[in-house]
């Protein structure tokens, strides 16, 4: 009687492929490592979760003293606190997606060399517990929002209903940036290095601390261009009715986000086939 195998492992060397109903069939595993890692990150600490809420409270409150007291850039007649504190929130999501995802081949190369599950699932899994941590902050910041709109300091915009789709672009173009850089650190460890620098420069290069509408020229162009320019002004778009909602520099930074993660998968596709023999 032949025999009948019920899985085959097989390498793709042609085209990108992530297989859903693999991952699918692997979602126990994905749920197993977002729990540890949340637990892992807050154990042996006092105050557990809530640094997740005391990190961006206290940065918020740094830029409102620094830039809005002393430096005076305006906000968009936004009360100065929640301006801030919505920039640093949704920032805190990107570069979270990004720094997890640079090192996922040396951070999980213990597992990788042991057992087989689709590698994908570690980008996933950085996703998701990163989105997590990212509910707690929100929800922080709804608080102080809610509390401001009961005063009469704004009114929110249509334009709440893009924020999930805002999430999803957020995560994905934080996690295709670092999946890009994965490829390299893998074998160089001072870009590692190099990435905390980078984010830094990033953040300073997004209006997260200052309004688009205070730039001009060709750094307002360049603000544009960049994809978390105009998703950051979307959001206080939609929260403040203020800021800057520009509809194509918006689908520009969509069309920047899909070409970044058609290139991260291919690295990454790529790169997992070699990265037993590198690290």
């Amino acid at each position: 009687m032949p025999e009948q195998w019920m899985t085959i492992i097989s390498a793709d060397q042609k085209r990108v492929v992530i297989d859903f109903r693999e991952v699918w069939r692997y979602r126990d595993l994905i749920g197993l490592y977002v729990r540890r890692s949340f637990k892992a990150l807050y154990r042996q600490t006092l105050l557990g979760p809530l640094w997740l809420i005391i990190g961006p409270l206290f940065s918020t409150v740094v830029f409102t003293v620094i830039f809005g007291n002393i430096a005076q850039i305006p906000t968009d007649s936004v009360p100065k606190f929640v301006f801030y504190m919505v920039g640093n929130t949704t920032w805190s999501l990107f570069s979270g997606s990004v720094t997890s995802n640079s090192n996922v081949f040396r951070a999980n190369s213990g597992v990788f060399e042991k057992v087989y599950f689709p590698r994908i699932i570690m980008p996933i899994t950085s996703l998701a517990s990163g989105f997590l941590s990212y509910c707690i902050q929100f929800g922080m910041f709804l608080i102080f929002w809610v509390y401001f709109l009961l005063a009469g300091a704004y009114t929110p915009s249509w334009a709440l209903l893009l924020i999930p789709l805002l999430w999803i672009e957020i995560s994905i173009l934080g996690a295709s940036v670092g999946l890009v850089i994965s490829a390299f650190t893998k074998r160089y460890r001072d870009l590692q290095i190099a990435v905390g620098f980078g984010m830094s420069l990033w953040m300073y290069l997004t209006p997260v601390v200052y309004p688009l509408s205070e730039a001009g020229g060709l750094f307002r162009l360049a603000l544009q261009i960049n994809p978390m320019g105009p998703v950051i002004e979307t959001f206080r778009f939609a929260f403040f009715s203020s800021g800057t909602f520009s509809a194509p520099f918006l689908l520009l930074g969509l069309a920047e986000t899909i070409g970044l993660c058609w290139l991260g998968l291919r690295l990454f596709a790529k790169t997992e086939r070699m990265v037993m023999d590198t690290i």
